[in-house]
């Protein structure tokens, strides 16, 4: 990549991350009940700031330029990961030929009683993708029905791991030891983040060390 290409790469992944500080992250003094049904008093709801039109072009190039070269599909279970695999294919648009699907948590119950949505073909390479990672139960769930469709599975992204519950290592375990994992962002560079630019607008630090 060019130094111009890595430039524009970086300014992305600033902004993305600037805006799941700004959105997505909130702290609280009483615990908080997370979607794992553990209790935290940090919640990120990246769902947020991905609804936000500025964050898909950040998200969609961001997430290109981690993809395997290899994936001809990108997608996850529905709906944490619609937003990424979307924004993703739409930036792959006249660079490189990709689509995105959708997992369903249940098949539909009528018609096709599809688990994936999409036109992927048989035995396609695909990277599953997710917003949090907390345990990693619900993209260990995307991995397994696209290997009962049929699809195989070569790389694992998701855009925040928590650091908690040993999630990655978990999608790691499941994946197998061909499949790469990784995390484009932890919660503590988005707590980082956070606190800096609380810092900015108010002048006084924070301490979020519960």
């Amino acid at each position: 990549m060019s130094s111009t290409g890595q430039n524009a790469s970086d300014e992305h992944r600033r902004t993305l991350l600037k805006l799941l500080a700004t959105h997505s992250y909130e702290y609280s003094e009483r615990e908080l009940v997370l979607a794992s049904g553990k209790r935290s008093h940090e919640y990120v709801n990246c769902k947020v700031a991905l609804s936000r039109s500025e964050a898909l072009p950040a998200l969609g190039r961001t997430f290109l330029d981690a993809l395997d070269i290899r994936a001809v599909a990108v997608g996850g279970l529905t709906m944490g990961a619609d937003p990424i695999a979307i924004a993703t294919a739409h930036e792959a648009a006249g660079a490189r030929p990709l689509r995105w699907f959708s997992v369903r948590k249940e098949p539909k119950p009528h018609g096709l009683r599809r688990i994936i949505e999409g036109d992927i073909p048989d035995g396609a390479q695909v990277t599953v993708v997710d917003d949090v990672v907390t345990t990693g139960g619900s993209t260990i769930q995307a991995i397994d029905k696209c290997r009962s469709e049929g699809l195989r599975v070569i790389q694992v992204l998701v855009l925040v791991d928590r650091e908690e519950e040993g999630g990655l290592d978990r999608i790691r375990a499941s994946a197998g030891p061909d499949v790469a994992v990784r995390a484009i962002f932890t919660k503590s560079e988005v707590r980082r983040e956070w606190e800096l630019l609380r810092t900015r607008s108010t002048g006084v630090g924070t301490n979020t060390t519960a």
